[in-house]
């Protein structure tokens, strides 16, 4: 698959265009929707309702308004916090619903090509290993600032620091690059 996610919702639906649209989304997907839900088989009942979600509201779709890899990241968090709600789950250790945010929506649509992605590592090569390795826990592996803090025996304000100095440092970064 040569083609971009973009593509593909420029295209006519159909069966072959939205498979397609599922391989390149799918494993972006049901990240988002396990870290919230936290249990895997959920996750995969989950993330099937939310390609039909995906499916029926295609139509919708406005590219006016949001990258496609966006919109479907945003239909399947909303959908696995109402999921999570409709089941009850009990929250374990201290897992928060509030990890997904529109930052880590904006980071999984710079990850959308695989050129995108050689980019953002570049850019983050730049930064201090330590701040490197907080915006990662932060950002792709869904901690707060008090469990990076205490990974690094650090105070919350510096983890705040250290990330707050670091992206815009990313953005330039990747605007030149």
């Amino acid at each position: 698959m040569d083609k971009n996610l973009a593509y593909y919702f420029t295209q006519p639906l159909s069966d072959k265009n939205f498979h397609s649209i599922y391989q390149l989304s799918a494993t972006q997907l049901y990240g988002v929707i396990l870290r919230i839900l936290r249990q895997e088989q959920l996750a995969q009942d989950c993330l099937q309702e939310v390609f039909v979600k995906i499916y029926h509201n295609f139509e919708r779709y406005d590219s006016a308004k949001a990258k496609p890899l966006t919109w479907m990241v945003t239909i399947a968090r909303n959908y696995a916090i109402d999921f999570y709600r409709k089941k009850q789950l009990l929250i374990t250790d201290d897992f928060d619903l509030s990890v997904i945010d529109d930052g880590q929506i904006k980071l999984l649509e710079r990850l959308e090509q695989s050129e995108d992605k050689k980019r953002i590592i570049d850019c983050l090569k730049t930064l201090d290993a330590n701040v490197r390795d907080a915006v990662f826990m932060q950002y792709f592996h869904g901690k707060t600032y008090v469990q990076i803090a205490k990974a690094f025996d650090k105070s919350e304000n510096t983890i705040k620091s250290w990330v707050a100095r670091a992206l815009p440092k990313l953005k330039t970064c990747l605007e030149v690059l």
